[in-house]
């Protein structure tokens, strides 16, 4: 029970880290910066919805797509580990992407800003479809865990919703400067669960007991 616990809560960080919500926010106000506030609350669920529907697939597919490939998931976790802690430490040490390149990628139709660029790059990017596919590894994870990996995905996209949503006045509370504070601790989150993803595959490569 613990031990469910405990994964739980990796996930919900893990993720939380890898989505990160709070930094998405400036994206999401310059990407719909031309719609109305029905418009922006419209184009807010869909790619809410669109992001999840994305990860969802990459989490029950994802594996399959891999060993069809005929790459295991060991190499496949710590790649993927590699990938994620380049990421966090670009997270801490980078500036976001300005929200005038986002401005410019979107349309001024809230469906079509919901799919590009808010649901996929901005929410579903690479980073996040990498992170489902791990977290729902079919040799390390039984089906009630891949589920409630599924929970967690769909409660961290619920946060994320409900910040767009709120997104002017939660914009004015913290600002630009807390946005990217925030950013950087999660990026130091994130590289810490990165590392411990690759030395847990390296134990199971090794047959070393494990960490």
């Amino acid at each position: 029970m613990l031990e469910d616990q405990n994964l739980l809560i990796n996930q919900f960080f893990t993720l939380w880290a890898m989505l990160d919500p709070i930094s998405h926010l400036p994206l999401f106000l310059g990407a719909t910066a031309e719609l109305d506030r029905g418009e922006r609350r419209r184009a807010a669920t869909m790619a809410v919805g669109f992001a999840f529907l994305i990860l969802v697939f990459f989490g029950l597919a994802g594996q399959y797509l891999l060993h069809a490939m005929g790459i295991s998931l060991v190499s496949f976790q710590i790649a993927g580990g590699i990938i994620l802690l380049l990421f966090s430490i670009s997270m801490v040490l980078s500036e976001p992407p300005s929200v005038e390149k986002v401005k410019a990628a979107a349309s001024s139709n809230a469906l079509n800003v919901a799919v590009y660029p808010l649901g996929t790059p901005i929410v579903a990017g690479p980073g996040a479809m990498l992170s489902i596919i791990i977290l729902t590894d079919n040799n390390r994870f039984t089906l009630p865990q891949q589920m409630s990996t599924f929970g967690v995905l769909a409660v961290v996209l619920g946060i994320l919703l409900a910040i767009f949503l709120l997104g002017d006045t939660i914009g004015r509370l913290i600002g630009r400067g807390g946005t990217n504070v925030l950013r950087r601790v999660m990026g130091v989150i994130l590289a810490a669960l990165s590392v411990n993803l690759i030395v847990s595959a390296l134990a199971q490569w090794l047959n070393l007991p494990p960490i």
